[in-house]
């Protein structure tokens, strides 16, 4: 009898091993996937410069034009479809987008659960408020009575939780500018690489500054956990960027600084 229990738990391992392998295989196959498909279809946000909608309904950006000219590469179409933020793992799991692009913020968290690319963008998380009162803020300190305006599953929200802030969840980064400018909130958490085409004098919000930064972080594309198509990306950054590609690209909204260097990995 034990003998057979015995051989009956074997199998039940080899049988879980092998869905298991079947699994992992099926993920390290995405870029035969995507290509079966004809298209790579891309989970964005409304972010600028990175993605944005313009006026004739299209999408622009450098996370734009860099998954478009990625796909290319990839002899495919790439399709963008715009997503809730806090949906991204859902999305990429069930294969309703396959890349995940916009003000992607790299993270340990989102690594674990997603396969990342390396970073190819700067970036920092500011501080936000009126401009007549943004001097008076320095650091997180003097910040605990305020009431922030954050992305909803953000890592700004979580470093609004972090800091000990009072918040208010908003569903887009533009929805989260409007209820500092209204008074709704006294302040808001956004990307540095937003503020510059958002904030101050000549942008949409001019009665808005930075009051201070944060803190710094590294912006990337994310894929199915276990996906090939990341290392492919990553490939490609670095032709992108030492043909200056990726310069001319990024020139176009006016981000070129803040480019991460990209070396093939020895």
């Amino acid at each position: 009898m034990k003998k057979y229990v015995s051989i009956l738990l074997m199998l039940v391992l080899l049988i879980g091993t092998l869905a298991l392998s079947g699994c992992n295989s099926n993920v390290a196959a995405d870029d035969l996937y995507v290509k079966d498909q004809g298209k790579l279809v891309v989970g964005v946000i409304d972010a600028p410069p990175l993605s944005e909608l313009n006026d004739e309904g299209e999408w622009t950006g450098l996370s734009v034009d860099l998954a478009r000219d990625f796909g290319k590469k990839l002899g495919v179409e790439v399709e963008f479809k715009e997503i809730e933020w806090t949906e991204m793992e859902h999305l990429l799991n069930d294969k309703t987008i396959d890349c995940v692009a916009s003000a992607l913020t790299l993270t340990a968290d989102r690594r674990a659960v997603m396969e990342c690319t390396k970073a190819y963008l700067n970036n920092s998380q500011i501080v936000v408020t009126k401009a007549s009162v943004a001097r008076r803020y320095t650091e997180p300190e003097q910040c605990l009575q305020l009431k922030f305006a954050v992305l909803d599953g953000s890592t700004h929200e979580a470093l609004a939780k972090e800091n000990g802030f009072l918040i208010i969840v908003k569903e887009s980064t533009d929805e989260v500018l409007k209820a500092v400018s209204d008074g709704s909130a006294n302040a808001a958490i956004i990307n540095s690489t937003f503020a510059t085409t958002a904030i101050g004098n000549g942008n949409e919000y001019p009665d808005l500054a930075r009051a201070f930064r944060l803190k710094n972080n590294k912006i990337g594309f994310a894929f199915r956990k276990g996906s090939e198509l990341a290392e492919q990306m990553n490939a490609y950054f670095v032709t992108a960027y030492t043909s200056g590609k990726m310069a001319k690209l990024a020139k176009n909204y006016s981000v070129q600084k803040l480019l991460v260097e990209q070396v093939t990995e020895k």
